[in-house]
């Protein structure tokens, strides 16, 4: 009886907890206590992101059979509070600031047509 008790103690996992991306893409693989393939991502409604192998993501376990599912990483930079910043390396990236700002960084490339103040801008 204790050793059966002992042993389903051990086999419980958390529901939460980082790991390392060991298969990139969407689904992706993760080393967490063990590797656990076919990851889902669970991103924020318009919000598109591929974690890339090496990177260190949160996994959240859930549903009736405890489904991986990753839902971000870590903040590696620190915002001020009220503002929002994306960014995939260092010197690239849209801030939108708490005083309604939006600072774009790195080169620009617009696709479609340009407007300022409502007038077309000829690009």
């Amino acid at each position: 009886m204790w050793l059966s008790q002992r042993r389903q103690t051990e086999l419980e996992e958390a529901a939460a907890e980082l790991g390392q991306v060991t298969v990139p893409g969407a689904p992706a693989g993760v080393a967490l206590a063990g590797e656990r393939r076919d990851v889902a991502l669970c991103l924020p409604g318009g919000y598109h992101w591929t974690p890339k192998r090496g990177d260190t993501v949160l996994v959240v376990k859930g549903g009736a059979e405890g489904a991986p599912c990753i839902v971000g990483t870590p903040a590696g930079q620190k915002v001020p509070a009220g503002e929002v910043f994306l960014s995939v390396k260092n010197g690239v990236g849209i801030r939108l600031t708490a005083d309604g700002r939006i600072c774009l960084m790195g080169p620009v490339e617009i696709t479609g047509s340009l407007s300022v103040n409502g007038k077309e801008v000829e690009v």
